[in-house]
């Protein structure tokens, strides 16, 4: 019985079988070494150090940056190719049974390129950049945003909040040009800031402080030092004899606000009167005469979206304002995600909306700058977009406003996300967005020479999709177009860039040369390392 069971239990040795397949064997390697020229122009010829390709002719194909490149003649351990026209920064790569191989990157000259004046590794921010201004001084930048660091600048004497002086060239100005911001500057992001003719500061955003002061609801104004404005005033004091100082108390100068986040703010040069638009519901305003030191007295006015302040910050009550419900107007039944200021005044507000007012308007209106109600001769019989508009520029010297979003038309014609309007809202239709694929438009600005600049996720481009579908171009989220919307010939050879831009102002290079600085929240360009702030030279 033992031996029985003794048998029964013996182990049977299995040979291992091996359920994976042997890796296939790599038929092409690009060796050390090369590209030689390591830089060149579309249609120079390039020879790459590479092995396994000689006697392949015809099975394989050759990619500059995704774009097929003519094989001029292949070697034992080389390839020489032509780049191809269209072509961008990028790396090399074969294609062969299936099989991508890629190698090194081929870096193409333009006529855009990064302004040698800019320091990749130092000029860097480390929090999303909102907007950038030219100051009145004329020689220097304000940034501001949500960073609090720039260069590496930031100390804890001299503390960067939220916003920095920067020279021509974005470098960070010494600490005497700086904004006295104190111990702790701004307590919370800025979306909009205003230098006004007088020097002073208009700052706009989410935050409830500036450096030791509190009780400020989303906007203030600075001197031209950057120093808090404050005025003295009086309050109610219960106990004046065992707290004499508590009648009176230093306060902003700019008594009011919003009880949400302000996205956008523009002021009348002529009046000082202050325009904010936003997603808030209400304004908000101190009664210091009935406020105490411990207990301010909050004036609240129930109104959405849009406000008009005296340059005090008192509510004006003759712009979006009901006086037969004490309230203001309804606005947009959705979010306001941004908004512009034309010449003559007018405010175009855009977003995630399709009435405003009560009226039918299709994700974007024109405000009335005398009364705040909505412009009904505003894109005159035209139904607006079809989709949520996420950004809107305006180019004051061309007139045009460009809008970029979720929508794939405008007035009924077909525009892929990118839209350039008259100042009426109707299309400009001597611009045409073509297609893209890989991603969205996320931005889109006009420069003040008609071309426009166009950044997103996306990575083609087939302006020509209605005649010839299939003949997209590489475009790894950044591009210019000229003014009909064709790629511009020379500069869009640029690699990789990624993240997303939220401003743009024009300039010069250091060689005299036009420039644009780019901000945003990005870090990469032209596949490129970069913080969030890029200046590119454009030759002509």
């Amino acid at each position: 019985m033992i031996a029985v069971l003794l048998g029964a239990c013996t182990k049977k040795q299995i040979e291992p079988v091996d359920v994976y397949p042997d890796p296939p064997a790599i038929l092409v390697k690009f060796l050390e070494g090369g590209p030689y020229p390591a830089t060149g122009s579309e249609g120079s010829v390039v020879k790459f150090n590479v092995t396994g390709l000689k006697g392949k002719e015809g099975q394989f194909k050759f990619f500059v940056h995704l774009t097929e490149a003519e094989i001029i003649s292949v070697e034992e351990n080389a390839i020489t190719v032509k780049v191809p026209l269209g072509a961008s920064t990028g790396a090399a790569n074969v294609l062969i049974n299936g099989e991508y191989y890629f190698g090194p990157t081929f870096v193409i000259k333009g006529k855009l390129s990064i302004d040698a004046s800019f320091n990749t590794d130092a000029y860097v921010s480390n929090g999303e950049i909102k907007g950038i201004f030219r100051r009145s001084d004329n020689s220097t930048y304000f940034i501001y945003g949500r960073f609090s660091n720039y260069q590496s600048s930031a100390t804890v004497a001299n503390p960067i909040t939220n916003m920095a002086v920067v020279d021509l060239n974005c470098a960070y100005r010494p600490v005497a040009d700086q904004m006295k911001v104190g111990k702790t500057g701004v307590g919370g992001s800025l979306s909009s800031v205003i230098q006004q003719a007088s020097g002073q500061y208009l700052l706009a955003g989410s935050f409830g402080s500036y450096d030791t002061t509190n009780g400020i609801n989303n906007i203030t104004r600075l001197t031209s030092a950057g120093v808090l404005e404050t005025q003295v005033v009086d309050l109610i004091n219960p106990d004046p004899v065992g707290f004499p100082n508590d009648g009176q108390a230093i306060v902003p100068s700019l008594n009011g606000g919003t009880s949400g986040g302000i996205t956008k703010m523009f002021v009348s040069s002529t009046t000082g009167d202050i325009t904010v638009v936003g997603n808030f519901t209400s304004h908000l305003s101190t009664f210091y005469e009935r406020s105490t030191k411990t207990g301010p007295l909050v004036d609240v006015v129930k109104v959405r979206q849009l406000i008009r302040m005296k340059s005090t910050g008192a509510f004006d009550s003759t712009f979006n304002f009901n006086f037969a419900t004490k309230e203001g107007y309804e606005g947009g039944n959705g979010f306001i995600y941004d908004a512009v200021q034309l010449n003559d005044g007018k405010i175009i507000v855009a977003g995630n909306f399709t009435t405003y007012n009560g009226t039918t308007a299709n994700y974007i209106a024109r405000i009335n700058p005398t009364n705040g109600l909505i412009d009904a001769t505003f894109n005159p019989g035209g139904v607006g977009a079809d989709g949520a508009i996420n950004k809107i520029r305006y180019n004051a010297v061309t007139n045009r406003i460009l809008i970029v979003g979720a929508f794939k038309k405008y007035n009924n014609q077909e525009v892929n996300g990118v839209a350039l309007l008259n100042a009426d809202g109707t299309v400009d239709a001597s611009f045409r967005f073509g297609k893209l694929t890989g991603g969205v438009p996320e931005f889109a600005a006009q420069l003040n020479n008609g071309r426009v600049i166009v950044a997103g996720t996306f990575s083609h481009y087939n302006y020509n999709y209605l005649t010839t579908p299939d003949k997209s171009v590489v475009r790894p989220g950044f591009m210019v177009l000229e003014s009909n919307g064709s790629l511009a010939l020379g500069y869009n050879n640029t690699g990789l860039f990624r993240g997303i831009i939220n401003d743009m102002v024009e300039g010069t290079s250091t060689d005299l040369k036009p420039a644009v600085i780019l901000v945003g929240d990005f870090d990469r360009f032209d596949g490129k390392a970069v913080g969030d702030i890029i200046k590119i030279k454009l030759e002509n």
